[in-house]
């Protein structure tokens, strides 16, 4: 037999209770606490039901993440802090790179709906119109670098804009006039914001 929630509890000398609201990622605990039930479930290798967990409360537990790439570092550092934050909440992750297509974007967000309790996504394409199109209206999604204009999703950007106005002032500071800009394609919110960043940080010279 496999080890229990009960077997969790008594490790930990705390009720049932907490290590359920631990593993359901519910509040009312400690950090300290939190910290200490999660080690000892990882230590005795508990494995919850997720099958009757998601019976009893409609939850998954899980969390999609949809990136345009899983390799490099800044893609590995973005998936390095989710998957922290979601281990204090008892939370597991669903990832999938998109490759920077619309349609993989779309199928993915489609394959996923019933399977995650929320959706973080990083995508050029993935604006209100998208997701309105492609996703369900009634489970929570967070837009990362992607616009945030027209829709009700909760959504946070890089300042492109302001970081290409400072490479441009930081050669013109050293005496540099005929300054190029490498853009990336015209459909990316990327390259855009970043170029016009550039065009603004030119004309202010």
């Amino acid at each position: 037999m496999g080890v229990t929630l009960r077997d969790v509890a008594r490790e930990a000398q705390v009720s049932t209770a907490t290590v359920s609201r631990v593993i359901n990622g519910h509040g009312n605990v400690s950090d300290a606490t939190r910290e200490r039930i999660l080690g000892i479930a990882e230590r005795l290798r508990y494995v919850p039901d997720s099958a009757a967990r998601s019976l009893s409360t409609g939850l998954t537990h899980t969390i999609g993440v949809l990136l345009p790439d899983l390799y490099g570092e800044f893609f590995s550092e973005i998936i390095r802090g989710i998957d922290e934050a979601a281990r204090r909440r008892g939370l597991h992750l669903l990832l999938s790179g998109v490759h920077g297509s619309a349609r993989e974007t779309a199928t993915t967000i489609r394959a996923l709906k019933g399977r995650v309790d929320g959706l973080l996504i990083m995508s050029p394409y993935a604006d209100g119109a998208f997701l309105a199109e492609h996703w369900a209206d009634d489970t929570p999604a967070v837009l990362m670098n992607t616009p945030m204009r027209g829709h009700r999703h909760s959504a946070f950007c890089i300042d492109n804009r302001g970081g290409a106005s400072v490479m441009v002032r930081h050669l013109a500071s050293v005496g540099h006039r005929r300054i190029a800009f490498i853009s990336g394609p015209s459909n990316n919110f990327d390259a855009t914001e970043r170029l016009e960043g550039y065009r603004e940080a030119l004309r202010a010279l």
